[in-house]
């Protein structure tokens, strides 16, 4: 191809919204399955390393601290220099990070290689979901944020398979260094397309008049994320105790709530975008939740809670994917749109983290069933809240 065919497809992918957000979601995919392709992985470096597994659980959750503490702060920055160098930093800093995973021989190193692959994440999400922002007709947003959202699903599922047959086939350091390849590879894919996005010297980061939408909107994002953190440590002691569950079938029932989300995600965007309906979208989802972790509870065969699962993704698809337009809007005439999804992340990883401890100090009193149903009881709670909220907003 020559010179200046390759800079017109260049330009053309840079103007096309479709495409960039193509680009987008191999980004998020991309973390998302180096994120997933660990979790079968880490208990080895226990052994290997001669530590207490709870020091590798510490060094695992650095990843949301890291999260946590940056992501406003990469969206701040993505709103003064722009979005691209943002989400081609993080991708390079993923794949040092992942290969130094696969060269660590010792606790150091391995919590050097967390910090940064938690670092990269705050980046390339922060900047990413806000190019999809600056670049999608806004009465698509919802749809496209579902579409992004969803290769959050599909990583998730895939990376532990990833990481599972590579450890087997490959070996260690060959696990880790060729998604390091890969990640390098899109970071360079994205450095070629000139996407040209607006640029603030001084973004806002709270609009006037916007604490009373933003709490609503936390509050969404702390409920659905806090879920997930209670459940994926939770849901396996449950199925085990229950069904003496096989790690595959615990795996099994993780990729049902994922699928559900993959299929829901986009849908619910769609929904939104053409009718509005926020005001149910958000409270129905968070309320179908709670009833489907009490279904799940109860459910008396493996088939019946799987149901109950997959309605579980369901509801949390359709209570999150709203707020991703809803933050949009509130930023657009500020230019501040790297700001609206810093602070997404930084909540996002609030209720992540928060989650199991949560969880960890009910249990300490109660048993598991009680957990379960205080988590649908609070997300029931909160559905009620948020419609109250929303109707006296004026949400669309």
């Amino acid at each position: 191809m020559r010179a200046g065919e390759l800079r017109c497809l260049r330009e053309r992918i840079a103007a096309s919204p479709d495409a960039i957000l193509v680009m987008v979601v191999l980004v998020i995919f991309m973390d998302m399955m180096i994120y997933g392709l660990l979790i079968p992985i880490f208990p080895q470096y226990a052994s290997s390393l001669s530590v207490e597994e709870s020091v590798i659980g510490v060094i695992f959750g650095l990843y949301a601290a890291m999260l946590l503490v940056f992501s406003i702060p990469m969206g701040l920055l993505s709103d003064r220099l722009g979005r691209r160098p943002l989400i081609v930093v993080g991708m390079l800093l993923l794949a040092l990070a992942t290969a130094l995973f696969g060269l660590s021989n010792t606790v150091l190193h391995l919590a050097a290689a967390r910090t940064v692959q938690g670092i990269s994440a705050a980046a390339t999400w922060s900047a990413g979901l806000a190019l999809i922002a600056d670049t999608c007709d806004p009465a698509r947003l919802g749809e496209k944020m579902g579409i992004a959202l969803s290769s959050v699903g599909l990583g998730t599922v895939l990376g532990p398979v990833a990481g599972g047959l590579l450890f087997e086939y490959a070996g260690h350091t060959a696990t880790f260094i060729l998604p390091a390849i890969l990640a390098a590879v899109i970071g360079l894919i994205v450095l070629a397309v000139p996407v040209q996005t607006c640029r603030r010297e001084s973004p806002y980061l709270l609009p006037r008049g916007a604490l009373p939408c933003l709490a609503v909107c936390a509050a969404v994002i702390v409920a659905v994320s806090g879920t997930y953190g209670v459940i994926d440590p939770y849901l396996p002691v449950h199925l085990y105790a229950a069904f003496s569950a096989s790690p595959g079938m615990i795996g099994g029932m993780f990729a049902v709530l994922a699928a559900a989300a993959i299929i829901v995600q986009p849908a619910t965007g769609r929904v939104y975008d053409r009718c509005g309906g926020s005001r149910y979208l958000i409270p129905g989802g968070l309320v179908l939740a709670g009833a489907a972790i009490l279904a799940a509870v109860e459910a008396e065969t493996v088939l019946l809670t799987a149901v109950s699962v997959f309605t579980l993704g369901v509801g949390l698809g359709s209570a999150l994917v709203p707020v991703m337009p809803i933050l949009a809007e509130i930023y657009r005439s500020h230019g501040s749109q790297g700001a609206a999804y810093g602070i997404y992340n930084t909540f996002y990883s609030a209720g992540l983290s928060a989650g199991p401890f949560a969880g960890a100090v009910i249990l300490a009193k109660w048993a598991l069933p009680t957990l379960f149903l205080l988590l649908a009881v609070i997300l029931a709670a909160t559905g009620v809240l948020c419609w109250s909220a929303i109707g006296r907003a004026g949400w669309r």
